[in-house]
């Protein structure tokens, strides 16, 4: 069994537990390529439970936990009872180094963490905010006490006391078609062959479900990641120009 069946299975035993027991199940975080998996399972009605989820913590999460509800239980009691939130900031900012994505989750490995237990860690300067499975808060709080050369002090928090809207930047790019290859390579500036190159090895996501061919053509509103380069919301075409080609508008995340 590979790993993607390995998740299916996974997801599939936890919706089971969760519909004959009546009992909330979470599984850790997934990564996009394996939210797949869920997907899958949901579009083809293999979910048991009546109500079943995806989040992060908070809107627009990359890294999110699968959710299987009991009857007597809604969403935002589920997510509070499994996801918690940390706030990480550095001791004294005059020492502070500048720290990256991979320092931060570098530290928390350190402390024998595994990486489901571990969903977004969004930057903000020299500090953090870290979401993680509730059962873990406390002995991150506890133990993470530095990260790379920077001493750091941690909080217990809620994600509703944090301004964590996504930040978009409107953007009109000029495209020879709605194509997802010719999209990211307008948007991210680069040539066809290499946003094509992408799309094949299985680095591109849209809705959710892994991009199977560059020629994929876009909707409205759809949702798309780029593994390594960001996130965008495609909002449609916005005009042509003389020579036939399409401006198009997306909100990128920043």
């Amino acid at each position: 069994m590979d790993a993607k069946e390995l998740v299916r299975a996974r997801l599939a035993e936890l919706d089971r537990l969760a519909y004959e027991r009546n009992i909330l199940k979470c599984s850790g975080f997934l990564s996009y390529s394996e939210q797949q998996a869920f997907h899958l399972l949901e579009a083809g009605g293999c979910f048991m439970t009546q109500t079943h989820f995806l989040d992060g913590g908070f809107p627009d999460a990359e890294r999110a936990a699968a959710f299987f509800l009991p009857d007597y239980m809604g969403r935002e009691e589920a997510v509070a009872a499994e996801i918690a939130v940390i706030r990480a900031c550095a001791v004294s900012d005059r020492y502070a180094g500048e720290l990256t994505h991979r320092d931060y989750l570098g530290a928390l490995m350190n402390l024998g963490i595994e990486r489901d237990c571990i969903g977004d860690i969004l930057l903000d300067g020299s500090s953090c905010t870290i979401f993680c499975t509730r059962e873990l808060a406390g002995y991150i709080a506890e133990n993470l006490l530095r990260v790379k050369h920077t001493s750091v002090r941690c909080e217990i928090t809620e994600a509703a006391a944090l301004d964590l809207k996504p930040r978009l930047e409107e953007c009109r790019v000029n495209v020879a078609s709605e194509r997802v290859d010719a999209v990211i390579a307008a948007l991210y500036k680069m040539s066809r062959q290499k946003a094509a190159g992408l799309v094949d090895a299985e680095q591109v996501f849209l809705n959710g479900l892994t991009v199977s061919a560059a020629g994929r053509q876009m909707k409205e509103g759809d949702r798309v990641s780029v593994r390594g380069f960001g996130k965008f919301i495609y909002d449609g075409i916005d005009g042509s120009s003389r020579k036939g080609r399409l401006f198009v508008t997306v909100r990128k995340y920043t």
